[in-house]
């Protein structure tokens, strides 16, 4: 059964209840969780607003908890309709399939106008150091100031089924210049007891050298195949292969004197590139950072107008492996050997 807030003011003549009020905008409610997301919970760090997909839809909010995992935050004023529902699995299914490096660039493009990176924001907000491994696994969550009882037995239904998604509602009270929030969650746990009671349904894998191997064989994309082999086999002969934790298969390329990871490939041909400013330990030296980044800037995987000390973390680059000519992949290796192999 839908849940009913009501709310009573304690004067000398007894108890007055206060009349629910509507709040006047859904930006007003979504203002208000970016500011405070304690609002719903204690363990959720804001990292990023308005959020595009790849099929052009924005998320309200998305947050990080303090395992790492992403939580949807979907904002509806009134009641939640179906289509609201069919949104965040949408949204759900986009974020699913999102690595570690994409979360990073979220999150810094975010953070940064705040001053900050997501590794530092993590630490303040969390008192601990950022996952290497971020969305093992993720939650969605409907926020509304009503919910219509159909809505409600479709939530416990898909997270009585092992899909993390809830609901919350708010309820808006005035007293005179008095203002009064109040909350409930649908499934009436803590989000931080969920992340400590549940079972990630995905965890990392850490890519070996035979585990890549085996599954460079399974690419169809011949190109991205070739590609990615020629590249794996350069980075063991030049020793900057380095493993790496996540969902999807993929490995990284170090910095043979620091060790530091600064370039990971996905199989699915996406090349990131770590230089910012939270990065910059990684390099023996900042000439040799930018350097870096010149060369990335020539080959057009990165933008002419990037400010290196404007990125925190990094940036995912402009073309895919396979997108490449195959004079940009042999400049691409050339440039690689040049400037980790240091």
């Amino acid at each position: 059964m839908p849940k009913e807030i009501r709310l009573w003011k304690v004067t000398d003549e007894g108890f007055e209840e206060l009349k629910r009020n509507m709040i006047n905008r859904e930006e007003t409610l979504h203002d208000w969780l970016e500011q405070d997301i304690s609002l719903i919970s204690d363990d959720l760090l804001v990292i990023g607003r308005e959020v595009l997909t790849d099929f052009g839809k924005s998320i309200d909010l998305l947050c990080l908890n303090s395992n790492g995992d992403v939580v949807i935050i979907e904002l509806k004023r009134d009641k939640a309709p179906r289509d609201v529902m069919a949104q965040i699995l949408e949204y759900g299914s986009w974020v699913d399939d999102l690595p570690s490096e994409r979360i990073l660039e979220i999150a810094n493009d975010y953070l940064q106008k705040k001053g900050m990176s997501l590794e530092e924001a993590f630490q303040q907000k969390f008192r601990a150091p950022l996952p290497e491994y971020l969305n093992g696994s993720h939650k969605m969550l409907i926020v509304t100031s009503e919910l219509d009882a159909q809505t409600e037995r479709v939530l416990n239904y898909l997270s009585e089924h092992d899909i993390d998604i809830n609901a919350v509602t708010f309820s808006y009270f005035r007293d005179g210049n008095n203002e009064y929030m109040a909350r409930v969650l649908l499934i009436p746990e803590s989000m931080k007891e969920m992340v400590r009671t549940s079972t990630k349904k995905v965890s990392g894998t850490l890519w070996t050298l035979e585990l890549l191997k085996e599954q460079i064989e399974k690419i169809p994309n011949e190109i991205l195949r070739i590609r990615l082999s020629e590249t794996l086999n350069f980075a063991v002969a030049k020793n900057i292969f380095a493993e790496s934790l996540s969902k999807e298969p993929q490995f990284c390329l170090s910095v043979k004197s620091t060790g530091g990871k600064v370039f990971s490939i996905s199989f699915n041909g996406s090349l990131y590139a770590f230089f910012g400013l939270n990065e910059a330990k990684k390099y023996p030296t900042n000439e040799t950072r930018q350097r870096f980044v010149n060369d990335l800037k020539r080959l057009n995987l990165l933008s002419q107008d990037i400010n290196l000390d404007d990125i925190k973390s990094g940036k995912i680059l402009e073309k895919r492996l396979d997108e490449l000519t195959d004079s940009e992949f042999a400049d691409l290796l050339k440039s690689l050997e040049r400037d980790l192999i240091v």
